[in-house]
């Protein structure tokens, strides 16, 4: 893959927003820039390889737009990165408390 070096090993960690559940207020974008800051300042050797982002409407309504109080908007920001031999393991914790 390019910009990763030989033998490093690729790690993932997913940031969700359930945006019913931002504070009165905050946008989307404050939230999630808040949460990835808050973890690359936790992690300051990781190399960022790349970011995806994505959004599911539940439960899907086709043909319509979606009601608020039937349905949810998640927000998924992915960063793709290598840790340069930190050892950080424990990636598995729940993202954020607007999910």
């Amino acid at each position: 893959m390019i910009g990763v070096e030989a033998g490093a090993v690729m790690k993932v960690k997913i940031f969700e927003i359930t945006l019913h559940k931002l504070p009165s207020g905050k946008s989307p974008a404050t939230a999630l820039e808040e949460l990835i800051n808050e973890f690359l300042s936790q992690h300051p050797d990781l190399q960022l390889v790349a970011t995806h982002m994505s959004t599911l409407v539940t439960p899907a309504e086709p043909n319509a737009m979606p009601r608020t109080e039937e349905s949810s908007i998640i927000i998924f920001c992915t960063l793709f990165y290598t840790d340069n031999g930190t050892g950080d393991t424990a990636l598995c914790k729940p993202s954020s408390s607007f999910a």
